[in-house]
């Protein structure tokens, strides 16, 4: 029999010990839910995460290799090599790769995360979460158009400067003289104005902006600066529009990880893509990775923009989902359920994923669904048994890189990295 294949014996252990999994999800879902997500600083990566390196770029998704990756995160690669000042053409930022003068490596690996290519470098300011119940830390990129999508370096230099020289250091000295802003409370009241917490956050942006406020103005910064920081939250590029996201991203990266490396669970906590691969990360399967193909994303393309033009599913932004917000809480957004032809579809949708999912959130409730509470803790017992995968909202990408955001949609987990995950877990626990 193949050593790719579950075995009888693994089957009949895996039922013995099944008392041991529904205690152990119990405790993973007990923790998710307890999770804090508090927002206390932004400051460049170099300085906020730990093991971070002056030649290293970090990417969303699970780990791949230079040659293997789309060409949509590799423009965003060596965009920011060149906006850090590393090298002066694409060609010389390439080759850095390619010598290994330049480190490539997950951002999951280094507790952050960051939309579509999420390419984050050393200058770029990351938010800082604590999460106070468990005691860890992680982080999340403030992404711009250069490092999300790849866009014409020409046309995206100026709003990355904007962001790693202007908006982080007045945001991070507001963030600093707040003592901490409680993201989790800004997403469940996000959800019940019409976010679904992943493509939406009109809310989310009001709500954030309204608490931080009384420090923008208290900090001590001159004038023109911090009407130059206003001005960009008023702007209606996606750099803009999106912002919460990054803080949304970075709050469920947080709560997820508080749940990690719990022996016997079977709770994925975290799902990330890049382009190439889709990949998930299970509770009691410690860091690794089980990946499948990374999907088409069905949706809508913006005027100008056809299938043809689309890259595959990419960014680490379905930890939104996996914390059970985005595609998961998309009744929440009226504006969003057209994506899956309205909110009677997107009811159907979120109960769909109530089937491969532990628990209701008491937290984050759908008012359009009579304030059930959104589901979590998706089980990769459940996905196999029940065939149902994971969806997820998403913006779409070029792929061939130069273009900022050219549509929207809902992606599918692939199947396959459930099934690599499940013969994992009965080779780990059914021996």
């Amino acid at each position: 029999m193949s050593s790719n294949e579950v075995t009888p014996e693994m089957l009949k252990r895996l039922s013995e010990i099944r008392h041991l999994v529904e205690e152990a999800n119990k405790k993973t879902i007990e923790t998710i839910m307890k999770a804090e997500a508090v927002l206390i600083d932004m400051k460049p990566a170099i300085k906020a995460i730990p093991g971070f390196k002056e030649n290293m770029i970090l990417h969303s998704g699970p780990p791949i290799e230079w040659k293997r990756m789309s060409k949509v995160q590799k423009v965003a690669i060596i965009n920011t090599i060149m906006a850090e000042g590393l090298a002066d053409t694409p060609e010389r930022a390439e080759k850095l790769v390619e010598t290994g003068e330049i480190i490539l490596a997950p951002n999951h690996a280094f507790k952050n995360v960051s939309g579509m290519c999420g390419v984050t470098s050393p200058s770029c300011p990351v938010f800082v979460f604590r999460n106070p119940v468990h005691g860890n830390e992680a982080y999340s990129w403030m992404q711009t158009d250069l490092t999300a999508f790849g866009i014409k370096f020409e046309k995206g230099i100026d709003e990355w400067k904007f962001v790693v020289n202007v908006l982080g250091p007045v945001l991070g000295e507001a963030i600093r003289s707040s003592k901490g802003i409680n993201i989790k409370e800004m997403m469940a009241l996000a959800l019940q104005r019409g976010d679904d917490l992943h493509s939406i956050h009109y809310a989310a942006n009001g709500i954030f902006i309204t608490w931080l406020l009384p420090y923008l103005i208290e900090i001590g910064f001159d004038k023109q600066t911090v009407k130059a920081v206003a001005k960009f939250f008023n702007e209606k590029t996606h750099t803009a529009q999106w912002f919460a996201g990054n803080l949304v991203l970075g709050a469920c990266k947080v709560m997820m990880d508080a749940a990690r490396n719990i022996k016997y669970s079977t709770v994925v906590v975290a799902m990330s893509r890049n382009g190439v691969e889709f990949g998930i990360q299970v509770s009691g399967l410690g860091d690794r990775w089980f990946t499948g193909p990374a999907g088409r994303i069905k949706g809508f393309l913006f005027p100008g923009y056809s299938e043809e033009d689309a890259a595959l599913d990419i960014g680490d932004s379905a930890i939104t989902e996996t914390r059970g917000v985005g595609a998961f809480a998309l009744a929440s957004s009226p504006s969003q359920a057209r994506l899956v032809g309205g909110l009677q579809k997107a009811v159907e949708l979120v109960n769909m994923m109530r089937q491969i999912t532990l628990a209701e959130d008491p937290y984050f409730k759908i008012p359009y669904m009579n304030y059930i509470g959104v589901p979590v803790g998706i089980d990769i017992r459940k996905v196999l048994a029940t065939g149902i995968v994971p969806r997820i909202i998403t913006g779409i990408a070029h792929k061939e890189g130069g273009y900022s955001l050219i549509g929207v949609g809902i992606s599918e987990a692939p199947i396959q990295a459930f099934k690599k995950a499940l013969l994992a877990f009965a080779k780990e626990y059914g021996k």
